[in-house]
C-alpha cells in the first residue's frame, strides 16, 4: 500500500488510444507520477511520454519517465505503486499474470480477454492473489446509471432493450479505425472478438450492473453487406450487425442490438421497464429519463460525460493509497464476467443455437 502523502508510482503498459482517456486526469493529479510508459510499438511509449513530461513542465513540475517495449522488462526495472493495462482484447492474459506477480494494483481496461477458458482461470488468478483490481467500464460510475440501479433494486427489470449503433470502418480520411492503431486488429474478429465484445460490450455490462446475470444467450448475426462497400478496411470479417436474446434466471428477458454497418442515424441507447418505472437511456454519456407510475413529470438526469474517466480514475488511485477497495465498482472478476457474457453470444452465433453462460 502506498504512503497517502506520497506520490503514486503509476506504470502504463499500452500506449494507443485508450491511453488518452486516462492520461489527462493522471497528468493533472499531483498526487500520481507516471515513471514508465510501456508498449510493444515504442515509438508510441516513447511519444506519450515526451507529450507527458512537455505537459509537466508547462505546469511548473518535473519527470523522467522510461519507456520500454516489454511489461516484464518494465516491471523488473523500476518501482510502482500500480499499473494501467491499456491493451487490445487479444493482448490479454500475459501483462495481467506479470503485474499480479509483483504483487500491484492494476487498472485494466476492456474488454478483458478473447479466450473464454483463459480469461476464467485469469480471473481466479487475479482473485487468490489479494490484489486490488479495477476493469474498466466507468458507466458503472455516471449518476444516471446509479440512479436506476437504486430504483431497480425495488422495483426489478422486467424487458431491457439497447443498441450500439454505428458505422463502417472504411479507408477514407477522418475515418477513426483507418487512421490509427486500432485498425490493424478492430475490424479482425479473432483479434478484438468483434463489435459486441469490443464496443457494445459496455451495454452488455451495464445490463449486469443493472438487473443482474443473464443464464443464457442467443444469438443472429448479419454479414455480406459491408464487404460489398469499396472502401471497406482491409481484413474486415466482423458480423455486419447481431441481435441478441438475454434470458435470466428470474424472468427477466432482454435484447441487445449491435450494429457497424450504419453510415448515418447510429447512436447508443438501453430502456429498461420495470413494473412502476422506465428508464431511458440515450447517447454514449448516457443520460437518462425516468417515468414513474402515477407521476406525470419525469426525472431527468445528464450523464456525466466530461469526468467519467477521472471519476475512475480518482476511485482506483484512492483505493491504492488507503488500501480501502469499497468505491470501486467493477473489479477484473467483474469486468471478466461481461467479456465472458460477450463472448458466449458469440458462440451462440457460430453454433446457431442458445448458449449457456459460464461466468468465474
Amino acid at each position: 500500500m502506498a504512503d497517502l502523502k506520497e506520490k503514486l508510482r503509476i506504470g502504463l503498459i499500452g500506449c494507443g488510444g485508450i491511453s488518452g482517456a486516462h492520461l489527462p486526469h493522471l497528468t493533472k493529479s499531483e498526487d500520481v507520477e507516471i515513471v514508465g510508459f510501456c508498449d510493444v510499438v515504442v515509438d508510441r511509449a516513447e511519444k506519450k511520454a515526451a507529450k507527458y513530461v512537455e505537459e509537466l513542465t508547462a505546469a511548473g513540475r518535473t519527470a523522467s519517465p522510461k519507456t520500454y517495449d516489454d511489461a516484464a522488462k518494465m516491471l523488473a526495472d523500476i518501482e510502482l505503486d500500480a499499473a494501467y493495462i491499456l491493451i487490445p482484447t487479444y493482448a490479454h492474459g500475459t501483462p495481467e499474470r506479470e503485474v499480479i506477480k509483483k504483487g500491484l494494483p492494476f487498472l485494466v481496461e476492456k474488454p478483458l480477454g478473447i479466450n473464454p477458458e483463459d480469461l476464467r482461470k485469469l480471473a481466479v488468478e487475479v482473485e487468490t492473489s489479494g490484489v486490488i483490481s479495477s476493469a474498466g467500464f466507468m458507466n458503472r460510475y455516471r449518476q444516471s446509471v446509479n440512479r436506476v440501479r437504486d430504483i431497480l433494486s425495488e422495483d426489478p427489470a422486467i424487458l431491457i432493450d439497447g443498441a450500439w449503433i454505428g458505422g463502417p470502418p472504411l479507408v477514407k480520411e477522418g475515418d477513426y479505425f483507418s487512421q490509427n492503431p486500432i485498425g490493424q486488429w478492430w475490424p479482425i474478429k479473432e483479434k478484438s472478438g468483434g463489435q459486441m465484445v469490443e464496443q457494445v460490450i459496455h451495454t452488455v455490462d451495464l445490463i449486469r450492473y443493472l438487473a443482474g446475470d443473464p443464464v443464457e444467450v442467443f444469438a443472429y448475426g448479419a454479414t455480406g453487406f459491408n464487404s460489398k462497400l469499396p472502401n471497406i478496411i482491409p481484413n474486415y470479417n466482423l458480423e455486419d450487425a447481431a441481435v441478441f436474446a438475454l434470458k435470466f434466471a428470474n424472468g427477466t428477458v432482454a435484447n441487445i442490438m449491435s450494429c457497424c454497418a450504419a453510415q448515418t442515424g447510429g447512436g447508443v441507447f438501453l430502456n429498461v421497464w420495470a413494473s412502476k418505472h422506465t428508464a431511458k437511456f440515450t447517447e454514449w454519456a448516457h443520460h437518462v429519463t425516468l417515468h414513474t407510475a402515477g407521476e406525470k413529470e419525469t426525472e431527468d438526469i445528464k450523464g456525466d460525460l466530461e469526468d467519467i474517466f477521472p471519476t475512475e480514475d480518482r476511485v482506483f488511485i484512492n483505493a491504492v493509497k488507503s488500501g480501502d477497495r469499497s468505491g470501486i465498482r467493477c473489479t477484473h472478476k467483474d469486468g471478466a464476467n461481461s467479456t465472458l457474457l460477450a463472448l458466449a453470444c458469440n458462440e451462440s452465433i457460430a453454433l446457431g443455437k442458445p448458449v449457456t453462460v459460464q461466468y468465474v
